[in-house]
């Protein structure tokens, strides 16, 4: 029988307008819950985030960062760094991550041209993934703490701690297998009004328009955001071959390869449930959120954290109004699922199959 995993959770509310009863100072109360001395003490902890980019500013807030490097030091950490793409850790600043706002350095996770990376063989190959590059601060680190901010995200359904480090633990070109397990990108000429709006807002500039009018595709520079398709006011652009479940399980072997890297009890998982909005922080906008603030749930298994992430997002807390003009809420399952038509679920079962943990868990209340 599968062991029970704990979660230790804390609720964004409070119960009264007692300073000590907020969610800043809970915050302290879960970190002190949590077994930080076995994965700090006199080891270089990495810190996982995704620290955003562009217009957005719905990250974790550097007040939650701080007083984490303050833990993991008072644990005992020789060395803690927060890393992360090195687009992302260049433009930090201007989500109020420095050094002196958080108390630790900032790291591209791969080094400041995405260039220092290890491989590893994805046994047996999964699809037309054989191979990832693992980004080279992570694999170097001795612990390290996987501080996802929950979302939607319309290749998958929703982020969170796997996606975090599956597509953020690893340098671009994994990124791109990754996301070419999901197909390609297909253009309807008839339809396009050649407005050139997809092309203006691709974060990865990878899309033109040819001399002869016809949209041509760098793939090598794609990472499949479908941001393209969603701005299209023509429905011009669709995604061919649908795989986002290929996808999923795709991110799970990559984060299983990552995990693999650590030791026993060397891994920490946070998710942070605020400011849950419908797309990834990586499309560098903020927009609202699609339910109340829930809370910070935290453990060692990043199955079971997953799973749990997902469960306190209830359809029934949608906040009529939050969603961009032309989406709605279709079908049934999940809130991300009738949103994106995905169902999020999918990557808790692959990173299960794959033994990197369980799907039973308990909360822990932190009040």
């Amino acid at each position: 029988m599968k062991k029970t995993a704990d979660i230790f959770f804390t609720a964004y509310g409070s119960q009264n307008l007692e300073p000590q009863n907020s969610i800043g100072a809970k915050w302290e109360r879960l970190l002190a819950a949590l077994p930080l001395a076995n994965i700090a003490t006199q080891r270089r902890v990495a810190v996982k985030m995704h620290l955003g980019g562009g217009y957005g500013f719905s990250t974790v807030h550097p007040y939650l960062v701080r007083k984490l490097v303050q833990a993991l030091y008072g644990a005992g950490a020789g060395e803690v760094f927060v890393c992360d793409s090195p687009s992302a850790v260049r433009h930090a600043a201007e989500r109020g991550y420095t050094t002196e706002t958080i108390g630790c350095q900032i790291v591209p996770v791969a080094g400041t041209a995405d260039k220092y990376f290890y491989s590893r063989k994805i046994t047996p190959p999964y699809l037309s993934l054989e191979e990832i590059e693992l980004a080279g601060e992570i694999v170097d680190a001795d612990a390290m703490v996987d501080f996802a901010h929950i979302k939607g995200h319309g290749c998958c359904g929703f982020g969170g701690a796997s996606k975090n480090l599956s597509m953020g633990a690893v340098v671009g070109s994994t990124r791109r297998k990754l996301h070419a397990l999901e197909g390609g990108l297909d253009w309807d000429a008839a339809l396009c009004s050649h407005c050139g709006k997809c092309a203006k807002h691709c974060p990865n500039h990878a899309l033109t328009f040819a001399d002869d009018g016809n949209f041509c595709v760098d793939y090598h520079a794609c990472k499949f955001c479908q941001h393209c398709i969603l701005i299209c006011p023509q429905k011009a652009i669709t995604m061919s071959g649908n795989g986002y479940q290929a996808f999923q399980e795709g991110m799970a072997r990559a984060s299983a390869e990552i995990l693999k890297t650590f030791a026993a009890g060397r891994t920490l998982f946070i998710s942070l449930l605020q400011n849950i909005t419908v797309f990834c922080d990586c499309w560098g906008m903020t927009t609202p959120s699609l339910v109340p603030d829930i809370g910070i749930i935290a453990g060692t298994d990043i199955v079971a954290i997953e799973k749990a992430a997902l469960d306190l997002i209830r359809s029934e807390h949608f906040i009529p109004g939050s969603l961009p003009p032309g989406m709605s809420l279709n079908g049934e399952g999940h809130l991300f699922e009738q949103i994106h038509g995905k169902n999020p679920y999918v990557i808790v079962d692959a990173l299960e199959a794959l033994g990197c943990g369980t799907q039973k868990y308990r909360l822990k209340e932190i009040s």
